[in-house]
């Protein structure tokens, strides 16, 4: 038996050009739901706009009626679990003011606490930086204290902090608005078809095995993804590469070159860290395989890092923007490969 919510829209919680996905999350946040909760709900058709069935990116106008049916228990709070503070853990921190940090995280640390792992992390870190510095990271951040994006455990590169609430809301819709710009560069296996181009499909969980991405051909099973690459340099079997996310889905890069038969060198989930010998006339398996092998002993993770951002300064309002250097790991490989 589901319970119904009645919301009417008017001048007091009104806020020009907003998402009823992203409304009902601001609506609902002392309660501690999540936007995907809200989302998945509105795609069953438990939310009604004026009477009508709805996408999650339906504008909201004043005067509007939202009938927000949910289960008895949808309300019921997470267990909540203790950020432990962690001094001991080397952060680089890229640039910093009274609003945001950026962080260029290194290969190897994990981002958010989970999977038996909640001492040892780029949150735990931030624990104790906020303590250390006097920051008030608030309750309305719950356990992300400010982190808007994350990066794979073996991905290097920038990431984005808020240190306050009205950062972390401006810089949020930025996201949801696709208006933050990252680059990355990336090793992949030997060269793709085409010089420049843009993958576009879905991506959702594989039902085979939970920790992998896979690509699906409609959005039933996943979400719009968006890559686009250009080919920076050949060196046979190695290719590197540029890449522009347009999405920021979970594995994205990774899994988008695995689909098109280029997985990213060293990649020990999506099938780079096999030597494989398919990609061009030159190879020779005695000729290469010492070769290879010494580019595995030079980078032993996945070749890919973030090293661009640009987006609007929560306070300012100006754009800017963030590049890194390539990391020695990966720089090493490239002369290497020379």
């Amino acid at each position: 038996m589901l319970k119904k919510k009645i919301i009417y829209i008017n001048k007091k919680n009104f806020t020009k050009n907003i998402r009823i996905d992203k409304f009902l999350f601001n609506y609902f946040k002392k309660k501690n739901i999540s936007r995907q909760k809200i989302q998945n709900n509105i795609k069953i058709g438990n939310v009604l706009l004026n009477n009508n069935k709805i996408k999650k990116n339906n504008k909201l106008n004043i005067n509007d009626k939202i009938i927000f049916n949910y289960k008895k228990n949808f309300f019921n709070k997470k267990k909540k679990y203790y950020i432990l503070p962690n001094k001991n853990i080397k952060i680089n921190i890229h640039y910093e003011d009274n609003d945001i940090l950026i962080i260029n995280k290194q290969p190897g640390l994990i981002v958010h606490p989970g999977h038996g792992n909640y001492k040892n992390t780029l949150i735990n870190w931030l624990k104790y930086y906020y303590y250390k510095k006097k920051i008030n990271y608030f309750n309305y951040f719950n356990y992300r204290l400010g982190l808007l994006h994350r990066l794979d455990k073996n991905t290097s590169g920038l990431l984005i902090i808020a240190k306050n609430i009205n950062s972390y809301n401006y810089l949020k819709l930025q996201f949801l608005n696709k208006k933050i710009k990252k680059k990355y560069i990336a090793l992949v296996w030997g060269k793709p078809i085409k010089k420049n181009y843009i993958i576009k499909n879905y991506i959702g969980r594989n039902i085979k095995n939970r920790i992998k991405m896979k690509v699906y051909s409609n959005k039933k099973y996943g979400k719009l993804a968006i890559t686009k690459y250009k080919i920076i340099k050949n060196y046979n079997f190695l290719t590197l590469i540029k890449c522009i996310t347009k999405t920021g889905r979970t594995h994205q890069i990774r899994v988008h070159f695995n689909y098109i038969g280029n997985p990213i060198f060293n990649d020990d989930i999506y099938g780079g860290n096999k030597i494989l010998y398919k990609f061009n006339k030159f190879y020779n398996k005695l000729k290469y395989t010492n070769t290879i092998n010494n580019c595995f002993k030079l980078l032993p993770r996945q070749a890919l890092h973030a090293y661009y951002l640009k987006f609007k300064h929560p306070i300012t309002k100006k754009k800017i923007k963030f590049i890194i250097n390539i990391p020695n790991d990966i720089k090493n490989l490239i002369n290497y490969l020379k």
